[in-house]
């Protein structure tokens, strides 16, 4: 139930504070004196689009705000699937700040626009003029039928399997169409990875190989420049060694006669030892190195087709072709395991298309019988408001292809006379016609689904005497059940509602403004009455007025 609304900087309201109450509330007022301002105030609480130019006073901030009255209602959920908490009187505000900026709180929490919106649709309902259009809508008639036919847990399990069937049948496409891919690149990733394997790239060392394949490739001159070199440390009487050893024997038969001799001796002694070691690693180096034809062929073989895989797959390394060899056997091994995953994809798929089926059946079954229960209640408001031979037909034909509500497809169909047609309603109906069902929908639907707070706005287009006190009738006993709050302009109507405001606007010296009056008494017989004959209040009018009221 709406407890409070406050407005303030909306449009023609500087500030306004309405305190709803129970029943059935009629707002009434003069074209242009501001009813539609209310519903913008509305629309706004229920997440529609802020419209910077809808703030009266550019240079504050426009602020709309409701509190609700949850008791009893199934909303508990909701706030704890959003991570909010939940409070019996919940408060829910709308910003919109003068550089045109929106924010959306619940209980002082800010959330995102489409929480707000989630909300609002769970606790207010507005049907305006342009709302009749809604009767040519898929997802309207849907919502209808569902109604009737109490389909809101089943439709709820059919959505759960049908969420989890897209998700699946999208991954089994995208693997499928990956798969395709892969297929035709397949042979050529296999033949780079076969390449890549026989390269035998994880032990290889390219710099010692190009150091060993040089040695084998010079290994006759680097033996020769050796032995050479041996021969020149030690190999004769004119070696370094032997003019070393000479030199060295020269000092000695000084070295206690002279200061510093024994450091000179000691010196070349020295240098005799390290050539020495020096002529034993050369000889055995020399040992090493071996003369080999078939193994420098086979390095070379080698080195060119490890040059020529970095050359084709512009790499510098060995460790970048390893990591390319592990990319390219992560592909095959995905390719060849894509078959598996598919035969899994296509078996949940199946579970899936099977439970929706017999969900689908389910639903379509209720729809049947919720078709029977509307047109039945909605024939029967069509007497009480003058449309005797009128009739609606709501068929329900099974498809072939799921979609998020089903099977089903889903048509209104009307007939205004006796012995016409049944016809899309849209096409057919007048707009006072129109109105009229669309009434009787809203009043059929509140015998089956509770909605808390229900908004009329000229429900009674197209319509007249009799016919109004008719709707006012129909009104009045759908407002036991919810709180109805019914924008009109006729005074059958009016009459009929607990309550009765008036949206009137006035002007200072400077601007004007748009305000809400409660009416009671005397002020209420006195605003029937001149919706009755005009501004001019006569006897006949007044007397009217009050029976109406009775």
């Amino acid at each position: 139930m709406l407890k409070s609304l406050s407005i303030s900087n909306y449009a023609l309201i500087d500030s306004l504070v309405l305190h709803p109450e129970t029943g059935f509330t009629a707002i009434t007022g003069e074209t242009g004196s501001g009813k539609s301002i209310l519903l913008g105030a509305f629309g706004l609480l229920l997440g529609e689009r802020a419209d910077q130019k809808a703030i009266r006073d550019e240079s504050k901030k426009c602020i709309v705000e409701a509190v609700f009255d949850l008791q009893g209602m199934v909303t508990e959920t909701f706030f704890a699937d959003h991570d909010l908490d939940f409070e019996a009187r919940t408060t829910v505000r709308r910003e919109i700040a003068p550089g045109g900026k929106s924010r959306a709180f619940i209980n002082d929490t800010p959330v995102p626009l489409n929480v707000l919106k989630a909300l609002g649709a769970q606790l207010v309902d507005i049907h305006s003029q342009h709302e009749n259009s809604l009767l040519s809508e898929r997802a309207f008639r849907f919502a209808v039928l569902d109604a009737f036919a109490a389909n809101n847990q089943l439709l709820s399990n059919y959505r759960e399997v049908y969420d989890s069937w897209k998700e699946a049948t999208a991954a089994l496409d995208q693997l499928l169409r990956s798969q395709g891919q892969w297929q035709q690149e397949m042979d050529y990733i296999q033949f780079q990875l076969q390449e890549l394997r026989k390269a035998d790239l994880h032990d290889l060392r390219q710099e010692a190989l190009e150091q060993e394949l040089h040695m084998l490739n010079n290994a006759e001159q680097i033996k020769g420049a050796l032995e050479a070199a041996h021969d020149l440390i030690e190999g004769g009487e004119d070696s370094a060694f032997q003019l070393i050893s000479r030199a060295k024997a020269q000092l000695t038969k000084l070295g206690g006669e002279h200061a510093g001799m024994k450091d000179y001796i000691a010196r070349l002694e020295s240098s005799l030892v390290e050539l020495r070691e020096l002529s034993r690693d050369m000889e055995s180096f020399s040992g090493r190195v071996e003369v080999d034809d078939r193994k420098a062929q086979m390095l070379g073989d080698r080195l060119s087709a490890l040059y020529s895989l970095q050359k084709k797959h512009r790499m510098n390394s060995v460790e970048e072709l390893i990591q390319l060899e592990i990319e390219l056997a992560n592909k095959v091994e995905l390719s060849n395991t894509s078959d598996e995953k598919i035969e899994q994809l296509q078996k949940q798929c199946g579970g899936y298309e099977r439970k929706l089926a017999e969900l689908s059946d389910e639903l379509h079954e209720t729809r049947i019988s919720g078709a029977l229960r509307a047109e039945k209640e909605m024939t029967g408001y069509f007497a009480q408001l003058s449309m005797e031979h009128a009739g609606v037909s709501l068929r329900v034909e099974k498809g072939t292809t799921f979609h998020a509500l089903g099977m089903d497809e889903v048509s209104f169909l009307f007939k205004a006379n006796k012995g016409s047609q049944f016809q899309a309603i849209h096409k057919v109906a007048s707009g006072g016609e129109l109105s009229r069902v669309m009434l009787a929908i809203k009043a059929s639907i509140s015998k089956h689904r509770r909605l808390p707070v229900l908004i009329l706005d000229e429900i009674d287009q197209g319509v007249s005497g009799e016919v109004g006190l008719k709707i006012g009738r129909i009104l009045k006993e759908m407002s036991a059940e919810m709180q109805l709050i019914v924008i009109t302009h006729l005074p059958q109507i009016a009459g009929k509602s607990d309550h009765h405001w008036k949206v009137r606007k006035y002007a200072d010296e400077i601007t004007t403004f748009t305000e809400v009056v409660p009416l009671e008494g005397e002020d209420r017989i006195n605003e029937l009455a001149e919706m009755l004959s005009g501004k001019k209040l006569t006897a006949a009018s007044l007397a009217n007025a009050r029976e109406l009221m009775a």
